[in-house]
């Protein structure tokens, strides 16, 4: 027999638990130390918004429109998406000053989960390196943990930060801007 309740409990519940699943898939953790405790968490992403601290309430320093896949993604200044606020644009892996179009605008360039100072990929031009580090204790389970290093190093006392998660190329830029690690 047909009970439209069930099912319909059932699709509501499935739609959550995607809608959920998506949510925590965004948002990306960033620590100053291994420990990854909450409440030395230095800033995060959840959704489109940066924000520093562990908590929903921390102060918003951008918020991010766009993603990887459109290879372009624009932070605005705090809790805005108004053309006036726009900061900084993420095009095709390049930090760019404004909604500029030209190379003079370009601050750092991203490739191959290196950061590079300006329009170049010349290793000497290498600021940080993302590596994947082991699972370490205190990470959310399912996530991975990637270590930003400072040049080319491989020595964990080089380590700047961890994340929990990896950050896509906007949220990597928008991270290192909101802690003035760019």
């Amino acid at each position: 027999m047909f009970v439209p309740g069930r099912h319909v409990a059932t699709l509501i519940g499935l739609g959550w638990c995607l809608s959920t699943s998506s949510l925590v898939a965004q948002r990306i953790h960033m620590h100053s130390d291994e420990t990854l405790m909450w409440s030395n968490m230095v800033a995060h992403v959840d959704g489109q918004v940066v924000r520093l601290g562990p908590d929903w309430r921390g102060d918003v320093i951008f918020t991010l429109q766009g993603d990887d896949k459109s290879s372009e993604a624009r932070l605005f200044q705090g809790f805005s998406t108004s053309a006036l606020d726009v900061l900084f644009t993420v095009r095709d892996g390049r930090l760019m000053a404004g909604d500029s179009h030209f190379t003079q605008a370009i601050l750092y360039t991203a490739h191959e989960d290196q950061i590079f100072q300006g329009d170049s990929t010349f290793p000497l031009d290498v600021v940080y390196t993302l590596r994947e580090e082991n699972a370490v204790m205190g990470a959310s389970r399912g996530a991975s943990v990637w270590g930003l290093y400072t040049e080319d190093s491989r020595n964990w006392s080089d380590r700047v930060v961890l994340f929990e998660g990896k950050p896509s190329t906007a949220q990597l830029f928008a991270l290192l801007l909101a802690t003035g690690w760019l």
